[in-house]
C-alpha cells in the first residue's frame, strides 16, 4: 500500500490484524495483540523481543496500532450494564491455551486438518535458516513467549489418496473409517521398503503405485505409514527432545487408530494422546481473559485424552 497507493497509505490511521479490528468493532478501541503480531507475519524480531528493525526503516511503526496485552479487556455499556470485551487472539494460538492452562509438564500438540501442525511452547531456540528452510516458524503465545511451530500438509493429501485408493479398490470414500491398525501389515510393509526412505525431494508427497497392493487395507496403512515418516520429521524439527514428555493430538487424525498407533510407535519414550477440547479456539480466548469474567477456577476436565501405546508397552 505504501509503494503502490501511497495517497491511501496517508490516509490509513492504523492497521489492525483481523482479530483486534472485529474487537474494535465492539470496544471502539484500537490495538495490536502478541498472538497476531506472531502469525507467521515477519513483524517480531524475538531476539531483541520488539518489532523488526524493517518495521522502523519503512514508516510503518506508527501505523501499527499500540501493543496491549492478550488478556487485556475493556468494559462497554450494553444493556442496561457493562461488559468486558477483550482485544482478540489468532485463533490456533488461542486453541493452544485449555492445554497451556492444564498441563505444566513440556509437551507438544499436533492440530490436525488440512495442514497438521506441530506447536512446542516450551522449545525457547530462535529459529535456524535450516529451520526456516523447512517450513517452521514461530508463533507467539498469549503470555508472549515464543511458540516453535512446524507443519505438514497431511490432511490434504490423506484426503486426495483415500479417493484415490477407494475408486481402485471399488470401495466407499468412507471406508478407511473401517480399516483397524494392524502391526503385521506395517511390519511386513517396511520389511518390503528395506529401510530405504521413500520421499521425494520435494516438499510434496509422491502418489504411491496403487497395483503393488493386494488390497486396500495394505494400500492404506502405506499411506499412514508415508504421512507419519513426514510427520516424525516434522515433529523432530521443534523438539527438545529432553524436555516434552508428552505429544497431544487433536482433530481428524486423532480419531485415526493407524495414525496414532504409528505416532506412538516413533516416539517409545514419550507418552502419546488423542486429544479433545470442545470448541477450543473460544475455550482459549475465555481463558484468556477468564480473570474479567468469571470467579471460579478452571475446571478440571477441560480436556478429554485418550491413550496410545507405542508396540513395546502393547507387547
Amino acid at each position: 500500500m505504501k509503494k503502490q497507493r501511497p495517497e491511501v497509505f496517508e490516509k490509513l490511521h492504523f492497521s489492525l490484524h483481523l482479530p483486534q479490528y472485529l474487537a474494535s468493532l465492539i470496544n471502539k478501541k484500537y490495538y495490536s495483540e502478541m498472538t497476531s503480531i506472531g502469525c507467521h507475519t515477519n513483524l517480531w524480531n524475538f531476539t531483541q523481543n520488539y518489532y523488526h528493525e524493517w518495521v522502523y526503516r519503512e514508516g510503518l511503526i506508527d501505523k501499527l496500532a499500540p501493543i496491549t496485552d492478550s488478556d487485556h479487556t475493556d468494559a462497554i455499556p450494553l444493556n442496561g450494564g457493562r461488559v468486558s470485551i477483550g482485544v482478540g487472539l489468532h485463533d490456533s494460538s488461542a486453541a493452544l491455551i485449555p492445554y497451556l492452562e492444564s498441563f505444566l509438564e513440556p509437551f507438544v500438540l499436533i492440530s490436525t486438518g488440512t495442514w497438521c501442525i506441530s506447536l512446542n511452547p516450551f522449545n525457547k531456540r530462535p529459529l535456524s535458516v535450516a529451520e526456516l528452510q523447512e517450513d517452521c516458524l514461530s508463533y507467539i503465545s498469549f503470555q508472549g513467549k515464543p511458540v516453535k511451530a512446524s507443519r505438514v500438509f497431511a490432511g490434504y493429501h490423506h484426503e486426495q489418496e483415500i479417493k484415490r485408493i477407494s475408486i481402485h479398490f471399488e470401495q466407499p470414500e468412507d471406508y478407511y473409517q473401517r480399516i483397524e491398525f494392524n502391526p503385521e501389515i506395517v511390519r511386513l510393509l517396511n520389511a518390503k521398503e528395506k529401510k530405504e526412505i521413500w520421499l521425494s525431494t520435494e516438499k510434496d508427497f509422491l502418489p504411491r503405485t496403487l497395483s503393488d497392493f493386494s488390497d486396500y487395507e495394505a494400500a492404506y496403512h502405506q499411506l499412514m505409514l508415508d504421512i507419519m515418516h513426514r510427520q516424525t520429521k516434522a515433529l523432530h524439527l521443534i523438539l527438545n527432545e529432553e524436555k516434552v514428555k508428552r505429544i497431544f493430538v487433536d482433530g481428524g487424525f486423532g480419531k485415526n487408530p493407524l495414525y496414532m498407533h504409528l505416532l506412538a510407535d516413533a516416539f517409545p519414550g514419550t507418552e502419546v494422546f488423542a486429544a479433545s477440547v470442545s470448541q477450543a479456539t473460544a475455550l482459549g480466548t475465555a481463558l484468556a481473559i477468564h480473570h474479567s469474567w468469571n470467579t471460579k477456577s478452571f475446571p478440571g476436565d477441560l480436556i478429554d485424552l485418550h491413550y496410545f501405546a507405542g508396540s513395546e508397552k502393547r507387547i
